[in-house]
This record gives structure tokens, C-alpha cells and sequence, in this order.
């Protein structure tokens, strides 16, 4: 198998199980605002972005070390793994203290408590199961990944609905994704111990004297895209309550549901990067390039779709109740290309270890969102924290950007830009000349007629139709 074949391998499990995940995780979180209403919907949303924060310091960013490293010298795959998941165990636990603490220190009531607590249990779980996952994708196996995924989320998804639908509530709720995470990190075990390392506990100091350095300023990059992420849910539920947050959220999911493809594409190809950083240059800025056309020519249609037809989407989605969602939706809609093209370029600099000038960003733009939301949300409220959000996005792609471009990693954007822009706007008249045909069928004939564009237009090259057709052919 060549690396092109690979690479389309991995992408295309990746994608499939990211594809049905997040499909399935989508389906449940709206049946779970359907049935609980705004305000519980809200409460749940809290719940989970509280046990989110304070879940990022359990990476400390040694899961993208893991693959690029690993990645780069195999031989490193038993003494990154044994190391980190050891470490994981002890911090989880010392999470899981302050947690608690601090729960109890603010005083929430009892049932939210007992909520906080089992989603805490399960989101540690799911950290452990991570670090079996990174270690499917720097040896290159993603289709592991992506069969533990599909068969967790749709054991979630289907008890979810069941609970939801004999009328229970938020703590069996919460069970369900525990048993969830606990089967994920059964089988992640298995499957590591059997094909890749075996596991044991290892602590060695060295190891973290050597590599901390590196692997801090990566974790302090994704506990500050955390907090742009999802400070904006904690701030609106101590400013506006819980009703305001559930709206927010479910437009904000919904967003968060095509964040996967960027994420799972870039990470299919970070073994590859990491290994090409340090070999050829060029070859690392081809992929670059070819990476971030191909996540304009993906992010550009659904960021224009989303807009358009936001209204509808909440409608059929969510009903009457969440009407008020529809124009955060709307200003979140470019949420979804920014978020495609700033990954883009975080894992390409990352592969090319300028970690620690990425992390300062994300905390310059971390510090940003907040002091934009503490403007904003109380002003415009839901609305407030959605353009909070997209201003801050767009500040980072600038930053990183420039990082590229000072780097030698310079591309073209007004031609990668160009014609799938011509295309959207093509697609958008569609749209607007139907906009009351079937949802479904508009949405498939928009697509068409976008891609149809980019064909008539000859926005592939020989060589991008050559890469297509091999992995087609894969």
C-alpha cells in the first residue's frame, strides 16, 4: 500500500466514523432538548461544558505528542504509551477532587451535583480511551478509532433515546453516557493490548523531563480553544439562565457536529506530516496546501447552506420551542469554515513544532473571547456570545495565518479562494429561488449544482483528480 492509499484509508475510516458519530450524538442531543425542554435542555448543556473545562488538564497535550512522535520512530510506541495513560490515571484522580470541591464550594443543588458527578466519571474514562485511540492513529490503524466510535456512539445514542422516550431524565441521562465511556474503553484496551502495546503501569521521570516542554505548550493550545469554545455556555448561564443556554446550544451543537471533518482529515494526515517535517520541506507545504484547498472547497458550501437555511433547519430540528436559536445559528454558520481552515493550520504548525508560538495565540484569543463576551452578552445575549465566537475564530485564522506565512508555508488564497466562492454563489441563487422546495431535496440539488460549478470551472487539478481517483480506487 502506498502513501497515498494510506492516507485515503485512514481519511476514509476516520470520516465514516466520524460521519455516523456525529449523526448519531446530533440525533440525541436534539431528542434530548425535544423531550426536556429549553431550560432542562440548558441545564444539561451547563453540565456538560462545566465537566468539558475542567477535563482539558488531563491531556496536557501528550495525545498529539503520542501520534507525531510515535509517528516518527515506532520504537517509542510502548515507553509514550505506558507513561501517559499511567500519568492520565493519577491526574484523573486529582481532577476529579477539585471537581468535586469545587462543586460543592458553589453551592449547586443537590440533583446537579449528582449529574456533575457521573458526567466527571465518564468524560475521565473517555480520556483514558484516548490514549489507546492516539495510539491506533501514529500506527496508522484509524479504522480502529473508527469502529470503537461508531459501536459506542450508537450504544449511547439508542439507550439515550430509550431513557428518553419511557420518560426519564438528566441522571439517566448521564448513566447512559457512562456505560457508554466504559464500554468504549473496554474494547480500546483490547484491541491496543492485542495488536499494538501492551499495557503497564510506567512512571518515568526522564520521560516527562524530556518531553513536557513540548507536550505543555500543545495542551495549552486546546485548553485555550476550549475556553473560546465554550466559555460563552458558562458565562450566558450566569448572565441570561438556563433557558437562553439551552437555545444557544442548540444552535451551537449543531455547528460543533461538522467540527470532526477537520479535525479527523488533519489528524489522518498528522503521522504523515510529522514525518515529512523533518525530511522535506516542500513536500510538507504541498500537503498544506492541498489540505486547506480541500477544506474550502467542503467548509465554503456549508457555511453558505447553513446561513441560508438556518430558520428551516431549527424548525424541523427543534420545533417552535427554539426559535430563538435561529440567529445565533445564523452567526455561527461561518463558525464552521473558520473552524476547517484555523485546524488546518494548527496541525500543520504543530507537525512542524511551533507548538509553544501556537499555544501564546490561543491564550491571546482565549483572553479576546472572553473580554468580548463579558461586552456582548449582556447586551445581545445569545447573539452576543455567537458573534463573540466568530470574531474570535477569525482573529486566530489571521494569527495563524501570518505564523504560516513567516514559517515559508505561504499559500495561495485568492485562487483557492476564487472559484468555490464563484460556485457558492451560484448555489446561493438556487437556494433563494427554492427556498421553499423539500428541505432534503434542496439541499442534495444545492450540492450538486455547487460541485457542477467547481467541475465547469476546472478548480481540480491533474494532479488533485489523480490523488482522488487513487483514493477512490483504494
Amino acid at each position: 500500500m502506498n502513501t497515498t492509499q494510506k492516507i485515503g484509508k485512514n481519511i476514509f475510516s476516520l470520516a465514516a466514523g466520524s460521519f455516523v458519530s456525529a449523526i448519531l450524538s446530533i440525533v440525541l442531543s436534539v431528542f434530548i432538548a425535544r423531550f426536556l425542554g429549553d431550560v432542562l435542555f440548558g441545564r444539561y448543556s451547563f453540565v456538560v461544558t462545566f465537566v468539558a473545562l475542567f477535563s482539558i488538564f488531563l491531556d496536557l497535550g501528550y495525545e498529539t505528542l503520542i501520534i507525531r512522535d510515535v509517528a516518527r520512530n515506532k520504537l517509542k510506541a510502548s515507553t509514550y504509551f505506558n507513561n501517559v495513560i499511567s500519568f492520565r490515571a493519577i491526574l484523573s484522580l486529582i481532577i476529579f477532587i477539585v471537581l468535586f470541591l469545587f462543586i460543592n464550594l458553589l453551592n449547586y443543588p443537590e440533583n446537579v451535583k449528582n449529574i456533575i458527578y457521573i458526567f466527571g466519571i465518564s468524560q475521565i474514562i473517555v480520556s483514558l480511551s484516548n490514549v489507546f485511540k492516539v495510539t491506533f492513529r501514529a500506527f496508522e490503524r484509524m479504522d480502529y478509532e473508527a469502529g470503537v466510535n461508531i459501536l459506542a456512539t450508537t450504544i449511547k445514542c439508542f439507550f439515550g433515546l430509550v431513557v428518553l422516550f419511557l420518560g426519564y431524565g438528566l441522571i439517566e441521562i448521564a448513566l447512559v453516557f457512562l456505560s457508554s465511556a466504559i464500554i468504549d474503553f473496554f474494547i480500546s484496551f483490547f484491541i491496543c493490548e492485542k495488536k499494538f502495546v501492551r499495557t503497564k503501569l510506567q512512571f518515568d521521570i526522564t520521560f516527562f523531563k524530556d518531553t513536557i516542554r513540548t507536550a505543555l505548550p500543545i495542551g495549552f493550545i486546546a485548553f485555550f480553544g476550549m475556553i473560546y469554545v465554550r466559555i460563552d455556555t458558562i458565562m450566558l448561564a450566569s448572565m441570561k439562565g438556563e433557558a437562553v443556554v439551552g437555545w444557544y446550544n442548540a444552535a451551537y451543537n449543531l455547528i460543533l457536529g461538522f467540527s470532526p471533518i477537520p479535525f479527523l482529515f488533519m489528524n489522518a494526515l498528522l503521522p504523515f506530516m510529522a514525518y515529512t517535517s523533518i525530511k522535506s520541506k516542500d513536500s510538507l507545504r504541498n500537503v498544506f496546501e492541498k489540505s486547506f484547498k480541500f477544506l474550502i472547497v467542503i467548509g465554503l458550501p456549508i457555511t453558505l447552506g447553513i446561513f441560508l437555511l438556518s430558520d428551516r433547519l431549527i424548525l424541523l430540528l427543534y420545533g417552535q420551542n427554539y426559535l430563538n436559536s435561529v440567529t445565533a445559528f445564523r452567526v455561527l454558520s461561518f463558525d464552521v469554515l473558520l473552524k476547517f481552515l484555523y485546524l488546518c493550520l494548527w496541525f500543520v504548525l504543530v507537525s512542524a513544532d511551533k507548538q509553544n508560538k501556537l499555544a501564546i495565540c490561543a491564550g491571546v484569543g482565549a483572553l479576546f473571547n472572553i473580554i468580548l463576551n463579558l461586552f456582548l452578552i449582556p447586551q445581545f445575549s445569545l447573539v452576543g456570545a455567537a458573534i463573540a465566537t466568530i470574531i474570535t475564530e477569525a482573529f486566530i485564522l489571521i494569527i495563524f495565518l501570518y505564523l504560516a506565512y513567516i514559517h515559508n508555508l505561504k499559500i495561495p488564497l485568492k485562487k483557492m479562494f476564487f472559484k468555490p466562492v464563484i460556485s457558492c454563489g451560484v448555489m446561493a441563487f438556487f437556494i433563494y429561488y427554492f427556498c421553499y422546495f423539500n428541505l432534503f431535496l434542496l439541499v442534495i440539488f444545492s450540492a450538486i449544482i455547487y460541485f457542477l460549478m467547481l467541475f465547469i470551472l476546472k478548480d481540480f487539478s491533474e494532479e488533485d483528480k489523480d490523488i482522488i481517483k487513487k483514493l477512490i480506487k483504494r
